[in-house]
């Protein structure tokens, strides 16, 4: 849904980019399958990260079939042929995750944004409600952390750990589900992939959410009337976004997970840090490009 986990493509190996390609055309593929041909655009890097995940801790090598895409059919992809279990699961993911998504816009956004999220809400109800028979125990998941979340938000809370636990809550909860041997392992590595997610979109969005007064860890921590940063808060910013990566890439190691795991810590490692570096510098993310 944000972008921001993603490869460091350049130190990639080629046939890892590939594989990793692959796996993002497929749920692009699956999403217009399951929930309609609209529903690809809500295809993000983070829900090819959790399919990454979930087909590591399954212990599945993906095996392709190539195709056309068919946004752009002089272009050949890749398909996985072997975990339609696991993308059922992160296609639902991310369907309810977009409609709970959309609610929390309606409430933060100014009137005509608001306006927009109002006309897309329809069509995200009508997927949730697909996407909830499938999987009930997900959507209340999602739903109860994120109800939750709105109001730790309501209070106007200063602590970027009290502001970020319940959205890395659910993140926590959504990669340990149906893993019960390695449940606990599993939900400290999405917890606190989670927080640095709600922690650098928090900081993406400041200059966003000062015009629309909504709310903001960070403006709240650091009094801020504008965009830029102070020197010290940039650092203290840093340094917790770095600890929540390093405890994500210690919780990682303790599943013991072998297959894909060179993509998955690319990502950990290299990919994560740069999307951090490119919100403290203000470089704009090219969410499509691959």
């Amino acid at each position: 849904m944000f972008g921001y986990i993603r490869t460091d493509k350049g130190e990639l190996k080629v046939r890892e980019y590939e594989l990793y390609r692959g796996l993002y055309c497929t749920l692009c593929k699956q999403l217009s399958k399951r929930y309609g041909v609209f529903s690809r655009f809500i295809l993000s890097y983070d829900m090819t990260f959790l399919a990454l995940v979930r087909l590591c801790e399954k212990g599945i090598s993906p095996s392709f079939k190539g195709g056309r895409c068919p946004f752009n059919p002089a272009k050949r992809c890749n398909y996985c042929t072997n975990a339609d279990d696991e993308y059922a699961f992160v296609c639902a993911a991310a369907v309810l995750m977009f409609y709970y998504k959309v609610k929390d816009n309606i409430e933060d956004s100014p009137f005509f944004k608001r306006l927009l999220f109002y006309l897309l809400l329809p069509f995200a109800a009508v997927k949730r409600k697909k996407a909830k028979k499938l999987f009930p125990e997900l959507d209340a998941l999602i739903s109860g952390c994120l109800q939750k979340q709105r109001e730790i938000e309501k209070k106007g809370v200063f602590s970027p750990d009290e502001a970020a636990h319940n959205s890395a809550d659910a993140l926590g909860k959504i990669f340990a589900a149906g893993f019960e041997e390695k449940k606990n392992e599993l939900y400290r590595f999405g917890y606190f992939v989670g927080r640095w997610v709600y922690l650098i979109d928090a900081l993406d969005d400041i200059e966003k959410d000062l015009k629309t007064h909504s709310f903001n860890v960070f403006v709240n921590k650091y009094s801020l009337t504008s965009k830029t940063l102070p020197e010290e808060a940039k650092h203290e910013i840093q340094s917790t976004l770095n600890q929540s990566s390093a405890e994500a890439v210690k919780a990682f190691k303790s599943t013991d997970c072998l297959a894909l795991s060179e993509i998955i810590e690319n990502i950990l490692y290299g990919g994560m840090y740069r999307s951090a570096q490119n919100v403290l510098k203000g470089t704009k993310r090219n969410e499509r490009s691959l």
